[in-house]
């Protein structure tokens, strides 16, 4: 499948680095980078034909589950396997992988990394799925790094992953996943970590669009982005909760010089950081 033969039949076709795009796009890997062809560009024949087309470029080894929790996923059952115990996915975008990638060897690894599980299984090449009911053990971000982590090294990957919400076991379970898969797919490109959740994205996720609309707000981040230090002060801030000294100590800077760099910050643009409700408006602005 060739790039500029794509871009000559549909214009709006896009290269990037990024496995997803705040659109929503067909997706092709080439050459270490991304295809994008917007969803909108496309018919239902059209999605259809490309689909039966990257299968035949994506690794020949990628297992297609048979089992009935990915049947639930894809749409091919209305109701989830039967289960007492509320259902979390846990998604997982895996990048730079090669021909030598094991995809059995990986499943039976995430499988007794994350024991217990009741489902691991691949939707597409680089996306791999994680199906646990709430006897799974509650592991920290630091340790869930850490598993990712020490499969990288194994596998010679770069991966991503968002842990979702306990949901329960009925009908509207598939339409909720399905929010969860929207949410990673838009939100991984402007992850600062390599691991998240619901919390972490929801301020940028549900709030996005009606900032980008709003005239008041686009001159409130035109007035932040006319300073190359103010982006980075918002966000040192906002991790600390507005806790000055531990700001400080990320910035790298002496505790009156970000006092200074604050006080300039307000006369600039008349929101004072040192409060949370405008610290909160301005993080909204950068993220």
């Amino acid at each position: 499948m060739d790039y500029v033969h794509l871009k000559k039949l549909y214009p709006e076709t896009e290269l990037s680095d990024l496995p997803f795009l705040q659109k929503e796009t067909f997706r092709i890997p080439y050459k270490n980078k991304w295809i994008h062809i917007p969803k909108d560009s496309l018919t239902e024949n059209e999605w259809q034909l490309l689909s039966l087309l990257k299968q035949e470029i994506e690794p020949s080894s990628f297992p297609v589950s048979d089992s009935k929790w990915a049947h639930f996923i894809e749409g091919k059952r209305e109701l989830p396997p039967k289960t007492t115990e509320n259902i979390r996915l846990t998604q997982l975008f895996l990048e730079k992988m090669d021909a030598q990638f094991d995809y059995s060897i990986w499943i039976d690894s995430i499988r007794q990394l994350f024991e217990p599980v009741l489902d691991v299984f691949f939707i597409t090449s680089d996306s791999c799925f994680i199906i646990q009911d709430t006897n799974a053990p509650t592991f920290s971000t630091e340790e869930l790094t850490g598993i990712l982590q020490t499969l990288e090294d194994d596998f010679s990957i770069r991966s991503h992953a968002y842990i979702g919400q306990f949901w329960a076991p009925d009908k509207q379970l598939n339409s909720i996943f399905k929010e969860e898969q929207s949410i990673f797919h838009q939100e991984v490109t402007h992850l600062h970590n390599q691991i998240c959740s619901l919390p972490d994205v929801a301020l940028r996720y549900f709030t996005k669009d009606a900032l980008s609309n709003s005239l008041i707000m686009n001159e409130l981040k035109n007035q932040i982005e006319s300073s190359e230090d103010w982006r980075e002060l918002i966000h040192s801030l906002w991790e600390s909760q507005g806790n000055v000294s531990v700001a400080a100590k990320h910035l790298f800077i002496h505790r009156n010089t970000l006092q200074y760099r604050m006080d300039r910050f307000n006369e600039t643009t008349g929101l004072s950081l040192k409060n949370m409700n405008e610290l909160l408006l301005c993080y909204l602005l950068i993220i």
